[in-house]
């Protein structure tokens, strides 16, 4: 099973709601400085915390456990912080300031690769368990209710037969010391997989067998295991499970929990046997491999959306700045100035290698080296072959930027031809000139409502068009063909010289309205619900029947 293949989710609810959260998370980190630094409670805090716990409500609701549980945490150990401000606690700062940043960081992760990986949330949930006193989140904690349901029977490889040892136990008490230090060597790991085929000989015919088959199973893909606190949790807690069933093998039964948890080892390879226990116990698709989560983990832990923002607008505006000296002083250029052009471009062509740009690196720097020519900048052919260059990287880091953005926020680009800056000011200017164009159409619609002697309809028709022709022109199909039939509609009872009713205005009006709050989350970078204008496209269908 590879990473394409993991269970997507809709981020729309959470896009709508993350700025508020993002705000929330602010507010808090804020007022942990201010007390640290401080040593006193910061004002507004507990306006911030009522905001921040409300907001773990919200994730309640969109179906965000694992975050709403971090959210929690954070704000009890806030509280925690606060009622002694004097003495705090640099683990409880280090796991609180863990938790706000991995939240901030994990919904923009959800939001942009439209995937939920709890498990990359553990680890932080754990540290602020500690710190609260709470009892730890385990990582087979998603497996317990699948085995609650059901008690599957596994046909799993038999381990080869081992001579008896009475040094089994002692041997994985050595390999698990020196795992836990880090310090295993190979010698370890195979010291390890040998522990588990002794454990499954020495298990058949007890209630246990099965449970010691899935440790022998979890034991042989110990070279490929991905190591974190929880699951050397789960391999400190089989040395308990090897002591008990060593005092009594024939009563000896696991704990459901500690099923669960080595069922968590057993799936997290991509090989046959990970995925028939996978088929076994039905585990869903969000409980990834180990190889899927090191793919989203550089999505993850890799820059973030302002830091890429920043970069990109930096680059883009030093690019910008290049490409108008070029364009309109190319022919009177001085060759100081194009030396000077080309330490720039130089200087360019290595930030976008840092940023794996390796096309645009490639193209600007060689397009740099020819300026080394004389007067190689005064030739026309050349000046718009290094303008083509300068529009290529600019829309590659233009399109980098895109990328971490949800797909959900982004207006379509049809043509990478042109430059993606300067239809991101077109695309500025439209959204403001179409809802002036809604406010200036809705207020005389009004006014015939309040006034039909004086109100004047007759620029709405063409109003209503340009604005029905910019809807079309943002991707919204449906949003133009409402706002088209109102405007034919209003131009048809125009010209036959007929005054709309209130009922039709209003339709009218709830067009326009849609169209606003598209425009609105536009600007604001919310995303624009398919269905926004699904009433009001059925209104205006509905025009020239209403009575």
């Amino acid at each position: 099973m590879s990473y394409q293949t993991s269970i997507h989710f809709d981020p729309t609810a959470l896009l709508i709601i993350k700025k508020e959260v993002d705000n929330s998370i602010q507010l808090v980190e804020s007022a942990v400085s201010s007390l640290v630094e401080d040593q006193a409670l910061p004002f507004g805090i507990d306006d911030a915390l009522a905001q921040f716990e409300q907001c773990a409500q919200v994730l309640l609701l969109i179906d965000m456990p694992s975050l709403t549980q971090i959210t929690t945490y954070c704000a009890e150990l806030m509280r925690k912080i606060m009622k002694d401000p004097r003495n705090i606690q640099t683990p409880d700062v280090i796991a609180l300031s863990e938790g706000t940043t991995m939240l901030k960081r994990y919904i923009e992760f959800s939001s942009l690769r439209e995937v939920k990986v709890p498990q990359f949330l553990i680890d932080t949930l754990n540290r602020l368990e500690v710190c609260l006193g709470k009892p730890l989140t385990q990582e087979g904690q998603a497996i317990v209710p699948l085995l609650d349901r059901v008690n599957p029977e596994f046909n799993l490889p038999q381990a080869p037969i081992l001579e008896k040892s009475g040094y089994v136990h002692k041997l994985y008490k050595i390999s698990l010391k020196h795992l836990l230090k880090q310090t295993e060597t190979g010698l370890d790991l195979q010291d390890i997989k040998l522990v588990g085929t002794y454990l499954a000989n020495l298990s058949v015919s007890t209630p246990s067998a099965q449970y010691w088959n899935l440790v022998y199973v979890a034991f042989n893909q110990i070279d490929e295991l991905f190591i974190n606190e929880a699951r050397l949790r789960t391999l400190i807690s089989i040395e308990t499970q090897m002591s008990n069933f060593f005092k009594d093998s024939a009563q000896y039964k696991p704990e459901l929990h500690d099923v669960a948890n080595i069922l968590s080892l057993c799936i997290s390879q991509d090989d046959e046997i990970s995925q028939y226990i996978r088929e076994k116990v039905n585990v869903g698709e969000d409980i990834l491999s180990d190889a899927q989560l090191q793919v989203f983990s550089r999505h993850l832990y890799g820059p973030d959306q302002n830091t890429i923002h920043s970069v990109s607008s930096l680059v883009t505006e030093e690019m910008a700045q290049i490409r108008n000296d070029i364009e309109y002083n190319y022919q009177n250029m001085t060759e100081e100035k194009a030396q000077e052009l080309k330490t720039k471009l130089i200087d360019l062509a290595h930030v976008f290698k840092v940023l794996n740009l390796n096309e645009a690196y490639v193209e600007l720097k060689q397009q740099a080296e020819l300026l080394t020519q004389s007067n190689m900048i005064q030739n026309e052919n050349y000046a718009q072959q290094l303008m083509n260059s300068i529009l290529s990287a600019m829309n590659s880091i233009g399109i980098l930027e895109r990328n971490y953005s949800s797909s959900r926020l982004q207006l379509r680009v049809n043509n990478m031809n042109i430059s993606l800056d300067r239809l991101d000011e077109a695309h500025g200017v439209l959204l403001t000139e179409s809802k002036a164009l809604i406010d200036l159409s809705s207020q005389a619609l009004v006014t015939q409502i309040k006034d039909t002697e004086n109100a004047n309809l007759e620029m709405i028709p063409s109003q209503l068009k340009e604005i029905s022709g910019a809807l079309l022109f943002l991707g919204q199909k449906e949003g133009y063909k409402a706002l088209l039939q109102s405007a034919e509609f209003l131009q048809q009872q125009l010209q036959s010289e007929k005054v709309p009713n209130i009922e039709q205005i209003n339709i009218i009006l709830d067009v326009l309205a849609s169209a606003d709050m598209m425009i609105d989350n536009l600007q604001n970078k919310q995303p624009v619900l398919q269905s926004m204008f699904d009433v009001a496209l059925r209104g205006s269908e509905q025009l020239k029947l209403v009575a």
